[in-house]
């Protein structure tokens, strides 16, 4: 299946690219969406998708898929279907 990613901000930067189409096995979930996406942005973008050592901890991400907080669908265990498109960025904080 293909999902399209888009990036923007600091992810952008270290992924090289605003857009990625990646093709992964049917039934993956986010979690192997972000395995894929260390290999492509290499060690420089590695750190900030991998898994966490705790199951109860989260990506230092914001992701939406096709529109939905991830928050509000299953974390990192979503599923992935084939056309489903994922942004994803580092949030922001200040004021």
């Amino acid at each position: 299946m293909r999902v399209t990613v888009r990036t923007v901000a600091l992810v952008k930067t270290l992924l090289g690219r605003g857009e990625i189409d990646v093709s992964l096995p049917a039934g993956a979930t986010l979690d192997g969406l972000f395995a894929c996406l260390g290999e492509i942005g290499g060690e420089r973008l590695a750190p900030y998708v991998a898994v966490p050592q705790n199951a109860n901890d989260h990506l230092p991400l914001r992701v939406i898929v096709n529109g939905q907080d991830i928050a509000t669908l299953n974390g990192r265990r979503t599923v992935l279907n084939d056309g489903d498109e994922v942004l994803v960025f580092m949030p922001l904080a200040g004021g």
